[in-house]
């Protein structure tokens, strides 16, 4: 039952009080350094008690006081145990002459209520050293030596074992019992004693087994002299014993490495330097490669990394993608063309670094490659002759999408274009202030930024993001761009400033906009963000639909097409093997089949022209022959939809242009 206010008020006032107590104190800051040091804790000294009037009140069921007990100090409850340090204060042992025995300290005459101190007996060792003295519940009874009597003294306290008093010697005190650890064992009740002091293990560095391997397990099964062996026997077919680069893939493959990891392998063992590799350089390479790395990822790394770095830049990759074009059956036909080696290689490190480097830190390390798909990719270009059938990273159809598409915008041809060219990507779809976000180097930046200016190898990135906006890297890579104080989070602030422009356009093109109040509420229940009115990256990648988040605040285009949608086409597109096709994939398929179309119409024209030409007057064949001596003009591929001098869609200036 709670205490009434008053109440409360005198007790705390009364605990206050008994705080402020100097004997309170000193106890407390006693137990607090017994504590410290671990020991048991030592009960408050009834010398703090003496002082304090004794209630008027008696528990029903207790033995009367006499005059000389009432003397005496109160004996402890059995709930309360007592510390070795303060036993002999506390338990008190009455003899059948009237004497007073203190264990481990003076013993007392109580003769006609006077105390008279006596040479002290202390107790056995045992005792002593750690086991507690409880007084007996029931009275104790001593037994004499000579006269064989019993005499017992009644005693209102208890103790955990039957104490037998040792026989008396010459003086006629009684003197202090021994009490041994197995008698004391034996008859003690099962009550909770204090917890002894737990001694701090001492662990040992080297005892603690390894948990971290950050260059792969250790696998115990590895038989290195084996596959040395292997080496040794195919390093003897071969003349003179030297391996060239043509030779090493065989050799590569026998050891356990991907055939296409023979570039790789003859740069390690240093091939390069020498033209060939001897067989004491590769199983010298061997040895140590296997000794410090322990699975594929850390040895990939190993293999192209930089002596003293362990992980990989752009230009250490370029090496094994160049290896693929060389070898590959698939891109045979890249040897006539030798111009686009460069291109398509750059193309697939870009796309590596894209999937792989999540990060975004413009180095790859083994863990990034331990979990990617990358190593699978490489080891399934063995088995498929068919590049384009390889979509991730390799296929040739990407590259020719891709590297079209930029040809298109690159006007002087430069393999830089500026915010204009960008512009007129897909039509004007995307949102000038977006584009704006893109060159203010929000997602570019590093040694390779340029103000003003996107290159290749950024518009690769670009186009895969804007196409596939599913991709981890591509929602972090719009998601950075709409955040315009880089504080992580996309506030209403932000979407307005987006958003502002799309109304503007769908104005113009005569759309019914929606207002950005209705527009807010949409992607709020699209979202779904954990916090309200506050959307984060976690919240976009766990939506599944921020592609149609994105496109809602810079590509009206894809804005109109999400909601003009068939509510029925939301089945997802498999390919043969059961795997989901991504929009990138979707969007290259499609593309490289208008451009092989667009193509094909082209060299249609051109042979019609031929034919219709007619030689008939001396004059025209003259004026013909001249225009063809002149230099070859680029052919420009026909657009899809026709280009007009007026850009209707130019917002540079917050101006609609009318």
């Amino acid at each position: 039952m709670a205490l009434k206010p008053v109440l409360k008020v005198k007790v705390d006032e009364l605990f206050l009080r008994w705080l402020s107590e100097p004997e309170t104190q000193q106890a407390l800051r006693e137990n607090l350094q017994q504590i410290a040091h671990g020991e048991a804790l030592t009960q408050p000294s009834p010398r703090s008690m003496m002082h304090r009037p004794n209630s008027p009140r008696h528990r029903p069921g207790s033995p009367t006081l006499s005059t000389s007990a009432s003397k005496l100090p109160s004996p402890r409850s059995p709930r309360r145990p007592l510390s070795t340090k303060n036993n002999h204060k506390h338990a008190m042992i009455t003899s059948n002459d009237g004497k007073l025995a203190v264990p481990n300290g003076n013993q007392k005459d109580l003769h006609h209520g006077v105390l008279r101190e006596k040479e002290p007996q202390p107790f056995d060792k045992d005792v002593s050293h750690g086991d507690h003295l409880r007084l007996k519940d029931s009275p104790a009874a001593f037994k004499d030596s000579k006269s064989g009597a019993r005499t017992t003294t009644p005693t209102t306290t208890t103790t955990s074992a039957t104490i037998t008093l040792s026989p008396p010697s010459s003086s006629s005190s009684t003197t202090i019992p021994t009490l041994s650890r197995q008698e004391d064992k034996e008859n003690k009740p099962k009550t909770r004693d204090l917890p002894l002091p737990r001694m701090p293990l001492k662990v040992r560095s080297e005892d603690i087994p390894p948990f971290h391997f950050p260059l792969g397990k250790p696998e115990s099964d590895m038989d290195v002299d084996a596959i040395v062996e292997k080496a040794t026997a195919e390093f003897a077919k071969l003349e003179g014993g030297k391996a060239y680069k043509q030779q090493i893939g065989h050799i590569a493959k026998t050891c356990g490495f991907a055939i296409y990891w023979k570039m790789l392998v003859f740069r390690a063992a240093g091939g390069e330097k020498q033209g060939f590799v001897t067989l004491q350089s590769f199983t010298a390479m061997l040895k140590k490669m296997f000794s410090t790395s322990h699975d594929d990822a850390s040895r990939f790394v190993r293999f192209l990394a930089r002596p003293g770095r362990m992980h990989l830049e752009f230009e250490d990759l370029v090496p094994l993608v160049q290896d693929v074009v060389d070898c590959h059956p698939g891109l045979t036909f890249l040897q006539d063309a030798p111009e686009f080696h460069s291109r398509y290689v750059h193309t697939v490190v870009s796309r590596i670094f894209f999937c792989v480097n999540r990060s975004w830190s413009g180095r790859i390390t083994v863990n990034e490659i331990r979990k990617s798909n990358f190593l699978q990719t490489v080891a399934l270009l063995e088995d498929e002759e068919d590049i384009n059938q390889v979509t991730e990273y390799f296929s040739y159809e990407h590259f020719y999408v891709i590297y079209c598409k930029f040809w298109e915008l690159d006007k002087d041809h430069d393999l830089f274009i500026d915010k204009a060219d960008l512009a007129r990507h897909n039509d004007h779809a995307l949102n000038s202030r977006i584009i704006d976000r893109i060159f203010s180097g929000a997602v570019t930046r590093g040694k390779d930024f340029q103000e003003g200016r996107m290159s290749y190898k950024e518009f690769v990135w670009f186009l895969i993001a804007e196409e596939d906006k599913k991709h981890p890297t591509s929602i972090e890579y719009w998601f950075r761009c709409m955040d315009l104080d880089g504080d992580g989070v996309i506030s209403m602030y932000e979407m307005e400033y987006f958003y502002e422009e799309q109304m503007q356009k769908m104005e113009a093109l005569g759309i019914e906009k929606l207002p950005f109040e209705d527009c807010l509420c949409q992607m709020f229940d699209l979202v779904r963000p954990r916090v309200e009115e506050r959307i984060t990256l976690a919240d976009l990648k766990n939506c599944r639909m921020a592609n149609i988040f994105f496109d809602t605040f810079f590509n009206l285009d894809k804005f109109l097409e999400h909601e003009q949608r068939d509510p029925f086409a939301n089945a997802r597109d498999l390919d043969a093997s059961g795997n989901e096709i991504s929009d990138w994939d979707r969007y290259a398929a499609e593309e490289y089949d208008i451009l092989v179309a667009e193509e094909g119409m082209n060299d249609q024209d051109e042979i019609q022209y031929e034919d219709d030409f007619e030689g008939e007057d001396d004059d025209s064949v003259e004026e013909e022959m001249a225009r063809l001596a002149e230099p070859p003009q680029r052919k420009v591929t026909p657009r899809l939809h026709p280009a007009t001098n007026d850009d209707i869609y130019d917002f540079t200036n917050n101006s609609l242009g009318f």
